[in-house]
């Protein structure tokens, strides 16, 4: 996968949550992870096709989901119920749009499913063949994990 199309899609994470919760955001290494992904406790799943072919996963802890939310909402949750669960996909939706209309600059045509959220440690996920690339995404109310698992199509 290109340098560009990464960084692109991590820009945009790193941007999003941090405009939507108002932290600040720290981009960590890039790991190279197999398949199967054995899922966190919340992890929203975008489909995405078009000149890129994959997955996007935005992943973290319930208790990072639920401070994230509530600092996007300006009130504390302690439940990840179903406008908590929308909140987390709507993320990973914008985070896949914006990232996509940036691509097309650079002639990439991409349409984005909508969002598939994942609640409960321990679902195994696999994008196959294609290889997937996690970079963690650090604020003060804990760690998002962006896993891109995308491949060009001819």
């Amino acid at each position: 996968m290109r340098v560009l199309i990464v960084n692109t899609y991590v820009q945009c994470a790193l941007n999003v949550i941090a405009k939507e919760t108002g932290l600040e955001v720290q981009r960590g290494d890039l790991q190279v992870e197999g398949n199967p992904y054995t899922t966190d406790d919340v992890t929203a799943v975008i489909g995405i096709s078009g000149s890129l072919r994959g997955s996007l996963y935005i992943s973290m802890t319930e208790p990072t989901a639920l401070k994230l939310i509530g600092a996007i909402m300006g009130q504390e949750k302690d439940e990840l119920d179903e406008l908590g669960q929308s909140g987390i996909a709507e993320m990973a939706n914008v985070i896949a749009g914006i990232a996509g209309i940036e691509l097309s600059v650079d002639g990439y045509q991409t349409t984005i499913n909508p969002p598939l959220v994942l609640v409960g440690r321990g679902a195994r996920l696999s994008t196959v063949e294609i290889q997937r690339l996690v970079v963690p995404l650090t604020t003060s109310h804990g760690v998002v994990k962006l896993h891109i698992a995308l491949r060009e199509t001819s």
